[in-house]
């Protein structure tokens, strides 16, 4: 779809996305990302800002980087009952559009965005087609109207489409949807959770030398601070390790795409224990018996646990 900045006033059509419209200063229409998040389903907003850059990386694929900032602009302002300050996105129809596509199609709350956005921008794009080219004559006029009824079919295949490809992609969607409800906890809540008994610093130094973690502790130089900092992916599961853990998207306060190690939940935490019960760690189920041998850990290099 073609990048808008401004449009035409549409006609109210009583849908949830038209209450929420809001319009710029200078007459630009956007969606505010805050508004918007209910009613695509979405409970938390670290999950939806994700969904939000992913749709700003697509625009500044196809149009650059000042197109995405204009259609997606990130604002720092008060919102909710309390009016705290907080992250938002001011989004085009396009971006919402884009933003939508990220979701669950099997979600009634998407499949009405799809159509609503789809349809509003192939509308606009069509209102302004009209100002440059006004028919004058009979057959003109049925020319225009039978392009207009061709484009918006070719709207409904595209949401249709796309529909089809979400349903494909189900079974990941669920996935997604579990971590929502439970994104399962952090390495170093689970070591408080099943292994209070062993050290922190030594627990950690297990799970890199048994090669669950990424190791990169002071692995390169930073000339800024003249001083060794851990490598980028420090602390990431290893090949090994995604058995048991995944990487949690997340914006920080200053609206930077980070990555948070997770433990797995469900059975994946389960089977975590168990192996790492299998390597000798003390566990809360197994403490160790009256006289067995002590676990020694090996540290092969200084570095405090994460």
């Amino acid at each position: 779809m073609k990048t808008l900045i401004s449009a035409p006033d549409p006609e109210p059509t009583g849908s949830p996305f038209d209450s929420i419209r809001r319009l710029r200063e200078d007459g630009v229409e956007y969606w505010s990302a805050r508004e918007l998040m209910p009613l695509l389903g979405y409970k938390k907003w670290e999950r939806f800002a994700d969904a939000v850059e992913q749709a700003r990386s697509v625009i500044e694929a196809e149009n650059g980087s000042l197109a995405a900032e204009q259609e997606a602009s990130l604002q720092r302002e008060a919102f909710g009952r309390t009016r705290q300050i907080g992250d938002n996105y001011w989004l085009s129809r396009r971006a919402s559009y884009l933003t939508a596509m990220r979701g669950d199609s099997r979600k009634p709350e998407i499949r009405a965005a799809l159509i609503y956005f789809a349809n509003r921008t192939r509308e606009a794009e069509l209102g302004h087609a009209s100002q440059f080219s006004i028919p004058t004559t009979f057959a003109g006029a049925l020319a225009l109207a039978a392009q207009q009824a061709a484009e918006l079919e070719e709207t409904r295949t595209e949401v249709a489409e796309l529909v089809a490809m979400n349903a494909r992609l189900s079974p990941q969607a669920r996935v997604a949807d579990q971590y929502e409800a439970n994104p399962g906890i952090t390495p170093t809540a689970f070591h408080k959770a099943w292994f209070p008994l062993v050290p922190e610093r030594d627990f950690f130094e297990h799970l890199y030398s048994e090669n669950y973690l990424i190791d990169q502790r002071n692995a390169r130089w930073d000339k800024e601070k003249k001083q060794r900092r851990d490598g980028p992916e420090h602390y990431n599961p290893t090949a090994k390790g995604k058995r048991y853990f995944y990487l949690e998207p997340k914006i920080d306060a200053k609206g930077i795409r980070r990555q948070q190690t997770r433990v797995l939940p469900g059975g994946a935490e389960h089977d975590l224990v168990a192996a790492l019960e299998r390597d000798g760690l003390p566990s809360r189920n197994q403490p160790p018996l009256p006289g067995a041998p002590v676990v020694r850990f090996v540290r092969r290099r200084t570095g405090g646990a994460r």
